[in-house]
């Protein structure tokens, strides 16, 4: 009997399904179904009825799953007194994410995290959905925090968690005739010149593909840097987009410089965290993505 395994059953219990419990806890199903069978072999019992929808536990395997959650307790509780050995950890973590949450989420992670990992460095390299999956994949990152339009992320060898999920904004600035408005449709954007992230951001396809659905779409220019588009549509006539969350208390909307505009038939943003299915165990590692998943909204 392993720890892990108790941590995989316990997490299946919560979840009521193996896929959600590999997903939450990053590990690959099938690596989590042989842990699971081979602890009901070594004790002798099943401790889940397995469906098609789900995993629900037996009446011996919620009496083995009390014990293990208290076992899990009192590892938490070792782990505590051992905080201070994670000093001398000294390593870089290599983090792949999309501006949105680098500009909302990561200070607060880091600063929460570095106060427990003081000489762990984290690299931040602010690309693309696209880019961040293929540098997972590559091994050149240890996670990637990612958006999607509507689409989940496909790729056999990636492990995805969904985070939480936000709504897709245009915004204008106060030349621009669509200030007043308050909720607006794809279609009714057409007309006006947009100002996008590069190609390389699923923001960038998703936007092109619902415009193009009524016409060509006038793209005036396009940037990495979500700063420059909302400097720039502030000073023009421009129409710009964002996550909602990326606007809320944001300098240019409390001074009323741009203004946010609901899309009304836009699909919701769905934000979520990628690793690579190959990626070892790593205890910084493991424990920056924890921090990540305690900050962040759940639904």
């Amino acid at each position: 009997m392993r720890l892990e395994q108790l941590r995989y059953i316990i997490e299946i219990a919560d979840t009521g399904s193996f896929t959600m419990a590999s997903e939450r806890l990053f590990i690959a199903q099938p690596s989590i179904s042989q842990a699971v069978t081979a602890l009901e072999k070594e004790l002798n019992v099943t401790l889940f009825t397995r469906y098609r929808t789900g995993a629900v536990p037996t009446q011996v395997g919620l009496q083995v799953i009390a014990h293990a959650r208290e076992i899990m307790r009192s590892v938490g509780e070792i782990e505590k007194l051992s905080v201070n050995d994670y000093s001398k950890i000294n390593t870089i973590i290599n983090v792949g994410v999309i501006p949105t949450l680098s500009a909302v989420v990561l200070p607060h992670v880091i600063s929460s995290y570095r106060s427990i990992f003081p000489n762990v460095a984290i690299k931040t390299k602010e690309e693309g959905t696209q880019k961040i999956v293929k540098d997972c994949l590559k091994g050149d990152i240890n996670l990637g925090l990612i958006a999607t339009h509507g689409k989940r992320i496909q790729e056999p060898d990636i492990l995805y968690q969904h985070l939480f999920d936000g709504r897709l904004m245009a915004y204008v600035g106060a030349r621009s005739s669509l200030a007043s408005r308050q909720k607006i449709t794809f279609r009714e954007l057409l007309p006006f010149q947009l100002f996008l992230y590069g190609e390389e951001f699923s923001l960038h396809k998703y936007c092109l593909e619902q415009i193009s659905q009524y016409g060509q779409p006038n793209v005036m220019s396009t940037t990495h840097n979500p700063e420059s588009i909302k400097r720039f549509v502030s000073q023009t006539e421009a129409v710009g987009f964002g996550p909602d969350i990326s606007l809320m208390g944001d300098i240019y909307v409390k001074s009323r410089t741009i203004f946010p505009i609901e899309i009304t038939d836009a699909s919701e943003i769905e934000f979520g965290l990628v690793t690579s299915k190959k990626r070892k165990p790593d205890v910084a590692v493991d424990a920056f993505i924890k921090e990540i998943l305690a900050y962040l909204p759940r639904q």
